[in-house]
């Protein structure tokens, strides 16, 4: 499998950061990628979370996945693994720093065998899922930073 590994400091709350990610209502605004998403389970939060999403790889593959939700810490970490489509795993951690959240993301995929691309698309695709995802933690950041801080307290 590949992996593509990225990392923020965001000034934020913990429990603002992990909210808004844990809401995969909130995925289109900052994973441009994933160009259309639905929830298959009667969970809509958290673990048994399963959703069905399309994904534009690069200017010319459309591939559909599920993802279900198969570990979720509040306030730590939520894991995303596919069962069908392209394989992936996915996972989120935040961790307060001081006033700021370490936000880490380890995105990890295999494209499926029966995709006929020669090699230098084959890189390109890796390329653009690794720019897409640089850019995607950066319009996290962006949004997360701009958002008034939640009234809740809790950390």
């Amino acid at each position: 499998m590949h992996t593509i590994k990225r990392r923020a400091s965001i000034n934020c709350k913990l429990g603002d950061a992990f909210e808004y990610v844990a809401d995969w209502k909130n995925f289109a605004n900052y994973i441009p990628m994933f160009v259309k998403i639905e929830p298959t389970s009667l969970v809509h939060y958290g673990p048994g979370t399963s959703l069905d999403m399309t994904m534009m790889l690069g200017t010319k593959v459309v591939m559909t996945t599920t993802l279900d939700v198969v570990d979720f810490l509040k306030n730590r970490h939520i894991v995303m693994k596919s069962h069908r489509g392209i394989r992936t795993k996915t996972k989120w951690e935040f961790k307060d720093i001081g006033g700021k959240i370490l936000t880490t993301l380890d995105f990890e995929y295999e494209l499926p065998p029966g995709l006929t691309l020669r090699e230098g698309e084959l890189n390109m695709l890796a390329k653009d899922l690794e720019d897409s995802w640089a850019k995607s933690l950066e319009m996290l950041k962006w949004i997360l930073e701009s958002m008034p801080p939640s009234a809740d307290d809790d950390y």
